[in-house]
Formats: C-alpha cells, structure tokens, sequence
C-alpha cells in the first residue's frame, strides 16, 4: 500500500532530498576538535540527541532512502562526525569493515580475488549489501567526500515494486526467488572453503517478522555455483535477468556532491553505483560506507578480522 505522503518509488524522478537536522549543525565541533570528537563518537560515547522523526519515516517507507546535504564547507572530519551522529540515532555501526569504511579505488581486480567490488573502480552492479547468510545489515549509508572525476553515478530501485511487476509478468519465478541459492563467502573473518560456500544459501526474497527482505548479489551467485561445480539453472538465469532488466528501467539514477550522505533501507531498496575513474592529480573519489544495526532488526557478530 502507498499514501500521499509516500507515492510508489516508481513515481519519482529526482530521489529524497531532506535537510540535515537543526541539531547537528548547532553540535559541530571545532575543526580543531572534530578529530577527537569523531573519535568518542565510534567509541560509544554520549552523542547530541536529533530530531531524526521525518528521517526514520521516510527510511520505513516505500521510498526506502534519503539524501541529506551537509556543508561542503565542513572539513573531512567534521563531515565523518555528523555522519556517525546521525547514524547512531538510528541505531549502532556495524564493525565488520571498521565503523566508517572508506570506499577507494585500491586497484584490486574483483573478478579474480575475493576482494570487495567496493575496493574497485569497477561497476557494482545493482545489489543489496552483505554476502553472508547470517548478517544483512538494516541500513547502508555513504557519506560522499570527493564525488571524483568521471562516472561512479548512484543508482536506486525499489525492491518491492519489483517484485509486483514480477508477479505480474512471471508468476512462475516467484518460487525461484524464495529459493535459498548458494552465495560466494567475501567477508573477512569467515571460512571459505566449499562447504562454507555451500551452507551460505540466500533466498533473492523472503519475508520475516518485520515485513519483505530482499537480498540479491548476482556476481557472488553465479559465481558460487561456478566453485561448486554446480550448474545454473535457466529459471534462476531467467529470474536474475527480469530483474536487472527491471532496474535498469526504473533506477534513479544521480550523483553525489561532496557533503552529501545518502541512507537505504538495505531490506527494501537495491543500490549500485557506475565504474568511475581518478584523473591523474584530481582528488580520488572517497564515499564512506556504513552499516547500521538495529533498526530494524539486524544485529552484526564479531568478526576477528577486518578488511
């Protein structure tokens, strides 16, 4: 169901737009002091209490994203404080890649290592975040610092209309969705040996307690089967191409300035970002990622190592 107050993503152009809250601007810290004010925010630390209402509504909603604007003025540090602040209103930062995760181009190769495509310059593809079966992380955040060069347009879809067109054109790949399939093991800290790869079977939807969950990664699919020697099926072939057909004509697609912090609700809204480039001399391209506990129902274990 949808209301005026929330029209079908489908419906919009642009994405949401919201202001950053009265009360972050009034607690910035000193450029001098953000450093250590940063700092006690990661450590769990008291923070400013924020009026994040329209925010939380508009996370829940079948919109599923925001974009506010910070300063461009801020400098790097006070800009990563705000951004934790505000996230810490809606619940805990994940650790599973440190608190605050840059994404750089570190010229890794995606396709022959087992390294995040997020360590690349290369086209993510439309995905929800997380490869692992027992952790999907409510929200995913990213803060822009340098929007870089060329290209790394992001890109938005809404889930859940998705599944209803699906439903509606291919009634029969419904099941298929549901189905649990294996999902190559990225994360640092787990095993990936076969087995691992085998156990960590995800289904593209389900649906808990608290409502639908998508979680798709097509990349990590295929080629978890591909090390399990397994074939794909033509129905799964056949479910994974509507769908990215079905995102390419209903994305938004935008790009960030610096300042901007962009929320998804990583349960309802698919994300993805174009292949980018650094000139030589420019300022490289750095969003920070982060993942939010919590507000839903995500809870992150401890790993022992970090990327």
């Amino acid at each position: 169901m949808t209301n005026q107050m929330h029209p079908p993503f489908s419906n919009r152009t642009t994405v949401v737009r919201l202001p950053i809250p009265h009360g972050l601007r009034m607690a910035l810290p000193a450029s001098d002091k953000a450093e250590l004010a940063l700092a006690q925010v990661l450590a769990g630390d008291a923070v400013p209490r924020l009026n994040v209402d329209p925010l939380a509504a508009q996370l829940t909603s079948t919109q599923g994203h925001a974009v506010l604007g910070a300063p461009a003025s801020w400098t790097d540090t006070q800009l990563r404080w705000a951004y934790a602040v505000l996230l810490r209103q809606l619940g805990s930062l994940n650790g599973r890649y440190g608190k605050l995760f840059d994404v750089v181009d570190q010229g890794l190769d995606h396709t022959i290592t087992n390294a995040p495509v997020s360590k690349t310059k290369a086209a993510t593809g439309m995905h929800t975040d997380s490869s692992d079966a027992r952790y999907n992380p409510d929200l995913v955040g990213l803060l822009c610092l340098q929007p870089g060069s060329r290209g790394g347009e992001s890109l938005l879809a809404s889930a859940i209309e998705m599944l209803e067109r699906l439903k509606q054109r291919h009634p029969e790949l419904e099941s298929v969705a549901r189905t649990p399939w294996p999902r190559d093991v990225v994360t640092p800290g787990l095993a990936q040996d076969l087995a691992a790869i085998e156990a960590n079977a995800i289904p593209v939807f389900a649906q808990d307690e608290h409502g639908p969950v998508f979680r798709y990664m097509r990349y990590w699919t295929e080629r978890a089967m591909a090390k399990l020697g397994q074939p794909i099926p033509v129905q799964l072939t056949r479910l994974f191409d509507f769908i990215d057909a079905d995102m390419a004509d209903n994305a938004l697609n935008f790009r960030l300035k610096r300042g901007d912090i962009l929320l998804v609700n990583n349960r309802l809204v698919v994300h993805g970002r174009g292949a980018f480039e650094d000139a030589p001399g420019a300022a490289r391209r750095c969003l920070v990622r982060a993942w939010v506990d919590g507000f839903v129902d995500s809870h992150g274990e401890r790993l022992p190592l970090r990327a």
